[in-house]
Order: structure tokens, then sequence, then C-alpha cells
């Protein structure tokens, strides 16, 4: 297999949708994950649940960061490696992406 640009921009767009699309299911659930160790530490008042809160709120926070970065590089993707495609279905992408952003930061 020859690696040429329209090869090798197909695997860094696989790469990137990927990762962009495990980062931010994984803070859905390490978000509800989080909530429920305070709740369990205000509920009983035990030290172990707070240690527990704060080390995946250090992984949340890693996570949610990446989640955010393969984003910022997913979209200008779609306008340098995808310029033809973004332009041919435009009426669809742009409200995806704000629908994605709106939906991920509020």
């Amino acid at each position: 297999m020859e690696l040429d640009p329209l090869v090798l921009s197909r695997l860094q767009f696989a790469f990137v949708v990927s990762f962009h699309a495990i980062f931010p299911v994984f803070t859905i659930g390490l978000a509800s994950y989080i909530a429920l160790l305070h709740g369990l530490f205000f509920k009983t008042k035990n030290p172990a649940w707070n240690r527990l809160s704060l080390f995946w709120t250090k992984v949340f926070a890693v996570v949610f960061g990446m989640g955010v970065v393969s984003g910022i590089v997913m979209s200008f993707q779609f306008g340098t490696n995808w310029s033809n495609f973004s332009q041919a279905s435009s009426n669809f992408l742009g409200p995806m992406l704000s629908y994605e952003v709106v939906t991920a930061f509020f």
C-alpha cells in the first residue's frame, strides 16, 4: 500500500474520530461515577470515598481535555482534508457540528 496524502489523511481522520468517539462517552460515565462517589462521601463521611473521587476527578480532567482537543482537530480536518465533502454537505454538517458543541459544553 502506497502512503499517498489521501490515504494518510484518511488514516489521520479515522484516528481522530475514533478518539473523539471514545473520550466524550467515557467522560459522561465518569462524571456519573464521580457524583456517586461524592454522594457516598457526604452520606458516610468516609475519607476513602473522597480520595477516590479526587483521583477520578484528575482522570476526568485529562480525558475531558483530550476529548476537547480531538474535537477541535476533527472540525479543522473537515475544512482542510475534507473540504469538498464539507462544501457538498454543509447544510447538514454545519448544524451537526454546532449541535455537538452546544451539547458538549452546556
